[in-house]
This record gives structure tokens, sequence and C-alpha cells, in this order.
């Protein structure tokens, strides 16, 4: 998050953000709006700009709520080839559910069906970089690599345990441009377009 999206004490903002727990009580949290709008660009995208777009070459990747919004993308939308969450892949028992976290991180009943480990499954057989710092306070390493862990399996089963990564940046809360953008672009290079 920028600036505009902190409070006096540098925390995120969207802790008391109105829209987005009234969102919940529409049945409608705000990051599946989020999702839905991304897949609405992907429309665009194939509608309108393919002939300037390699869209076998399709990456979404995002840090914070905008990791948060890559993954469910990735995991809903098969169009997206390339996958790069940042600071926000985590066990919800780690992350979501210990501490407390923005609203727009919220999906109604979830936990109760699903680890978000379990959901990265969907991802596969699809390149996937996970990026996390090792001193993230909200979404902690160890959660993280929990998730990695049930989401590698499923990469594993499928036989493409290459397509799925773990980046670990050397601090907090924060994309790691030169440990993460290396490894993209080696899945980038190896992986043959449709």
């Amino acid at each position: 998050m920028g600036t505009t999206g902190q409070n006096e004490n540098g925390r995120p903002a969207c802790l008391t953000l109105d829209a987005c727990r009234s969102s919940v009580l529409m049945d409608r949290p705000a990051i599946g709006e989020r999702v839905w709008d991304v897949m609405r660009l992907i429309d665009i995208i194939y509608a309108y700009l393919d002939e300037y777009i390699d869209t076998d070459r399709l990456l979404c990747m995002g840090n914070s709520g905008g990791g948060t919004t890559t993954f469910y993308a990735s995991c809903m939308d098969q169009r997206i080839r390339f996958s790069m969450p940042s600071c926000a892949v985590c066990s919800y028992d780690a992350s979501i559910i210990a501490l407390r976290h923005c609203a727009c991180n919220y999906i109604p009943g979830i936990r109760k069906y699903f680890e978000m480990g379990d959901l990265g499954g969907l991802i596969a057989p699809r390149p996937l970089v996970v990026v996390c710092g090792k001193d993230d306070d909200i979404f902690p390493l160890h959660g993280v690599e929990t998730s990695y862990a049930l989401i590698r399996k499923v990469y594993e089963r499928f036989s493409c345990a290459d397509s799925c990564r773990l980046v670990i940046g050397g601090a907090g809360h924060r994309f790691y441009p030169d440990e993460a953008w290396p490894v993209m672009m080696d899945m980038l290079d190896s992986t043959p377009g449709d």
C-alpha cells in the first residue's frame, strides 16, 4: 500500500474501511469485487487487445492486497498463465484468523472448507511464484511455508513441481523484485506458449 492507504500509525487504513465491511453484508466481499474486476479486464484484453498482447504469456502479479487479488484471480481464471502473488499467500490460521487484518481479506465461511494452500492447487499446472518476506508481520513465514507446502503437493501430483516456486525476501511486508523477477523470467523463458 502507498501512503494514501495507511493510517497515522502506518498500518493499512482499510482495517476500518466501511465499504469493505458493507460489501460483506451484501455477500459481495471486496476481494471478490477485485477478482471480478481483473477477470473483466482480461475479457477486454481478449476482445480488443489480443493482437497486441501475447495472451499465452498473460502474467498477473501484485503485492499485499494486489497479491491477494492475484492469488484468487489466478485460482478462478485459467487465462492467467503466470501468477506471482506477493505478501499474500499464507495459511488463514496463521494470518487472517490469528491477526487483525484488512477487512478486504475476508471471505465469509471460506475457512470452513479450505485453507489458502488448498485453493492454490487450482492454479496448477500453470507457473506460480509465491513471494514473501521472512519478517512479514501480517503474513508470517511459517504460515506461508505451510500454504506453499500444500500448493507444492498439487504441483508434484501434476508432475510440474518446477512450475511452483517460493521466493523469500530478506525483510518484511513488501515486494522483492531483485529476487522474484529472475525466477519469473526463468519460468516465462522456459514455458512454451500454446
